[in-house]
């Protein structure tokens, strides 16, 4: 808790400054995202023409995929369908409650990582 005046208005002053330098730091990131993000397509379009999907970087083989936007029709999932299939040698429920856990996990992991912020 602040003393005074002025010891709270030197920490007003320091959470502002600190904010800035995150937004500068925010601004920088972007503009890497989007260069890397220009790069990754020249490296993409590179690939097609010559129809190579394996690219050596950094002595490390790359793999290169097509990236394919997922798409789901309306009626792809139907509430309660009764045909579900896995390969998992479980039983729907105990896959079904998989799912359920991992939504879970996703969901805590979210708020953590806001509640950090």
């Amino acid at each position: 808790m602040c003393a005074n005046m002025k010891e709270f208005q030197t920490i007003s002053e320091r959470i502002f400054e600190l904010e800035q330098e995150k937004a500068k730091k925010k601004r920088e990131m972007d503009a890497l995202d989007m260069k890397i993000k220009q790069l990754k397509g020249e490296t993409s379009s590179y690939l097609k023409k010559r129809q190579k999907k394996i690219l050596v970087v950094a002595g490390l083989e790359v793999l290169f995929t097509a990236y394919v936007q997922l798409r789901f029709d309306k009626d792809a999932f139907i509430a309660g369908e009764e045909d579900w299939w896995t390969n998992l040698g479980m039983t729907d429920c105990e896959v079904i409650g998989l799912c359920h856990a991992h939504g879970e996990c996703e969901q805590f992991h979210s708020e953590i990582k806001t509640d950090m912020d």
